[in-house]
């Protein structure tokens, strides 16, 4: 973990101090009680726009998931935009 930290440029005291100080466990253990509570059973799991991601883990399935996913939000926009009658 300390190589990647360190391959990533982040400030190696600072790192070091916030895993021994155990800062952000609460936040992991909040989202792990997350996990469990809608069913994830692995990692990676992926969440477009609140949907739960449950096809392949491919670039391409992910891919093609958030364009559906930018064009259902484009036509949620421009159904807001039309003028009232």
């Amino acid at each position: 973990m300390l190589r990647y930290a360190q391959e990533l440029g982040l400030d190696m005291a600072r790192f070091r101090d916030d895993v021994e100080q155990r800062r952000g466990a609460r936040r992991v253990a909040e989202d792990v009680d997350s996990a469990d509570l809608i069913g994830v059973s692995g990692t990676p799991t992926f969440f477009i726009n609140g949907r739960r991601h449950q096809c392949a883990y491919d670039i391409a399935a992910l891919t093609q998931t958030v364009e559906q996913a930018r064009q259902r939000v484009l036509a949620a926009q421009a159904g807001l935009s039309k003028p009232a009658r």
